[in-house]
């Protein structure tokens, strides 16, 4: 396909169908992997010379009122300017496009970006709808690393205005996000608010990678997590607060980002994307968190992966909960088509 965004990470910052496929690999406690069927398409890219002509992914879905709201991301090309689409689900599954025009432009971003991509959203208590974006700058890497921003609305239809104060920036030169800060995913709980985000950066070995974290107690100023106990960089600003597994032969022992958080019965639940650097061995994996400092992966293996698929590739995602099911929504690349399309997988289980 080509530079597809995540891909494109990797190289920038360095950085036949089976219906009906459950996910994952071997192992006692590996039956915990999302059933998808990529024979149905949940939710198409949009006709050639259409804003979501070539690419859409799932940007970000949360149940509200009674229904699952869905801002997708739409484009017809990678890099280039990103639109927002809005739609609605009874059942998280099934969805319908509530207007054709997107929502948000790129351009509507007070900021000189490349792209503008919706990540994730939460509805505030004065009913207030907030979108948090991830900016994708003109020159990825260390010349312009990207950064997080906030924007509201009082429907999700609009009008969405955007903060013209970025949310949360890269860290300093030599920290482990000073190169790449990006897929936020924003939990509110009642303390506050817990920002999850991708960070990383090039050193002679490789790259670095993590999961961060920054809390705030207005959803508009952020404080990135620091361990008193980690003063040399990559660690002296902040620290992530999941890295890449140390397990020899370890399935998500190269780069881990694309955090997909949700507080559910049994607590912190995330969705999280591996792979290996100039391979193709996209896969996500599950885990778990009381505090969302500590974490504990479920399993052993991914819960869905390209390995066990004739998928060409699969690049973004979001996970939604509501009354014991996880949804997984994914955006694949089928064979060698050149375009991208959301997929719906289901996990309904505790975790533990």
């Amino acid at each position: 396909m080509g530079l597809k965004k995540v891909f494109a990470a990797v190289l920038l910052i360095s950085l036949i169908a089976i219906p009906k496929i459950a996910v994952g690999q071997g192992g006692e406690e590996d039956d915990l992997q999302f059933t998808i069927d990529v024979e149905k398409i949940a939710v198409p890219h949009g006709e050639s010379g259409e804003w979501d002509g070539t690419y859409t992914d799932p940007g970000t879905v949360i149940f509200h009122d009674g229904k699952f709201h869905m801002f997708r991301n739409g484009f017809q090309a990678w890099p280039a300017s990103v639109e927002i689409g809005y739609l609605t689900s009874d059942d998280g599954i099934n969805w319908t496009e509530v207007m054709p025009d997107p929502v948000f432009y790129t351009a509507d971003a007070p900021f000189n970006v490349e792209a503008a991509l919706a990540s994730s959203a939460l509805v505030e208590d004065d009913s207030t709808w907030v979108l948090y974006f991830y900016l994708w700058p003109h020159q990825f890497g260390s010349t312009d690393p990207g950064s997080i921003a906030r924007a509201t609305a009082p429907a999700p239809e609009g009008p969405w205005t955007m903060d013209t104060e970025i949310s949360l920036g890269p860290g300093s030169t030599g920290e482990w996000d000073s190169q790449s800060v990006g897929a936020p995913s924003v939990v509110k709980t009642a303390d506050g608010y817990m920002m999850f985000y991708g960070g990383g950066m090039l050193v002679d070995s490789g790259i670095v990678s993590g999961i961060g974290l920054a809390t705030s107690t207005d959803g508009i100023t952020w404080t990135k997590y620091d361990d008193p106990a980690t003063t040399e960089a990559p660690y002296a600003e902040s620290d992530p607060v999941f890295l890449p597994s140390t397990e020899e032969g370890a399935w998500d022992g190269g780069v881990v980002h694309q955090p997909r958080v949700r507080l559910t019965p049994d607590g912190l639940v995330m969705l999280y994307r591996a792979y290996t650097p100039g391979q193709r061995n996209m896969a996500y994996g599950l885990a778990t968190s009381q505090d969302g400092i500590t974490w504990e992966r479920v399993g052993t293996g991914p819960v869905f992966s390209s390995d066990d698929t004739n998928l060409r590739g699969i690049w973004y995602s979001e996970l939604e909960y509501r009354d014991g099911t996880y949804y997984g929504y994914f955006e694949i690349q089928r064979n060698y088509q050149n375009q991208t399309d959301i997929y719906v997988g289901t996990l309904t289980t505790d975790l533990p």
